[in-house]
């Protein structure tokens, strides 16, 4: 693993997406058995199989230390930064409680906070999306349909032939997915059909 901050990959003016940015994720350190006082670890990124970033992190009774490096752009000088995000909880339906980070610009309650700037925050504070508030009619559709593929245990890709109804599936339930992702397909391709047509106009 390369030091922390290795690269640079925590910089200003990032994408706007919750996708692409690097996240503290408190799901996952649960998961990971890491929310307990006194443990301590790091967090890596990868993209394509190359790092793309790491920090340390200590637990503390009531919140996480995040230790980093960052810089403005390629040309300033690296600073470390520790910033420490509170925990809060919230007692579950069946016993026990749900850990939460506080924002620490905003303090809302969250499961993930995002580093664009120097700091992570949540991400109404650098206003993030979804990458799916940014796909358009057609993009949507498609998601769905190859979703529903995959789910089935096939190919994402529209060529090839609808997978096959799986073991121990119910022919009623695969019949929906079917149907909705037939539909979905047929709505898509519809619609580029009616782009090309249009473009199809303005070129003649």
């Amino acid at each position: 693993m390369g030091g922390m901050g290795s690269g640079n990959w925590m910089r200003w003016g990032s994408k706007s997406t919750v996708d692409s940015q690097h996240a503290v994720d408190v799901r996952y350190l649960k998961k990971q058995g890491s929310l307990e006082a006194g443990k301590s670890g790091s967090l890596t990124w990868s993209r394509q199989g190359k790092q793309t970033g790491a920090i340390s992190y200590q637990v503390k009774e009531n919140g996480i230390m995040l230790i980093y490096n960052m810089r403005e752009n390629s040309s300033a000088e690296w600073e470390t930064v520790e910033q420490f995000v509170s925990f809060d909880y919230t007692p579950c339906n069946y016993g026990g409680k749900r850990t939460w980070l506080l924002c620490t610009h905003c303090n809302r309650r969250v499961t993930c906070i995002y580093v664009t700037g120097k700091y992570f925050l949540c991400r109404h504070c650098y206003g993030l999306n979804h990458q799916s508030q940014h796909e358009g009619y057609c993009d949507r559709l498609l998601s769905k349909a190859q979703s529903r593929r995959t789910k089935l245990g096939g190919s994402p890709s529209l060529g090839d032939l609808f997978p096959e109804k799986p073991k121990g599936m119910h022919w009623k339930t695969y019949h929906k997915l079917q149907d909705q992702a037939m539909s979905d397909e047929e709505a898509c391709f519809q619609k580029i059909d009616e782009y090309l047509n249009r473009f199809s106009s303005r070129l003649s």
